[in-house]
């Protein structure tokens, strides 16, 4: 970047993706010595206040956990009031309560649950005799992500 800033009269602004404090001094660098003007984007949670306050601008970026912490939230909130949960419907759920998530997103969410076996689907029969797939939470699991939503 020094380099850049050395040989390129041409840039007038440096997009940063980084949260690391060492790239203060360049950040300081870009923007006293040469007049830059110095943006940078950073993740929640490991974003160096010393590096927000050499930016000109920055901004925050959502993690993950951040994103899907509702998507999580409205999925279990589904599990706890549902008789017979299943799969789908689950889905169905979470995507008319989060009208601004895709289904896409909704059902990633709900795989990573079930990756990491916090939601479980078995087959039960049910009062006829037919078997069915349902649900099933974990829900000493389910607390880490439920610390997720409430943030």
């Amino acid at each position: 970047m020094y380099q850049k800033a050395l040989s390129s009269d041409d840039i007038d602004v440096f997009i940063l993706f980084s949260g690391d404090g060492h790239f203060s001094s360049v950040t300081s660098f870009l923007k006293n010595f040469y007049h830059k003007q110095v943006v940078i984007y950073g993740v929640n949670g490991s974003f160096s206040k010393q590096l927000r306050e050499t930016a000109n601008t920055f901004h925050i970026l959502p993690t993950e956990q951040d994103i899907n912490g509702s998507f999580y939230k409205t999925i279990f909130d589904y599990l706890k009031t549902s008789h017979s949960p299943t799969y789908n419907e689950a889905i169905d759920t979470a995507v008319k309560k989060n009208r601004n998530a895709s289904k896409q997103k909704i059902t990633s969410a709900m795989k990573r649950l079930m990756e990491n076996d916090v939601i479980s689907e078995r087959a039960i029969a049910n009062s006829k005799g037919k078997k069915q797939k349902m649900l099933f939470v974990d829900w000493e699991k389910a607390e880490k992500y439920l610390q997720y939503s409430e943030k």
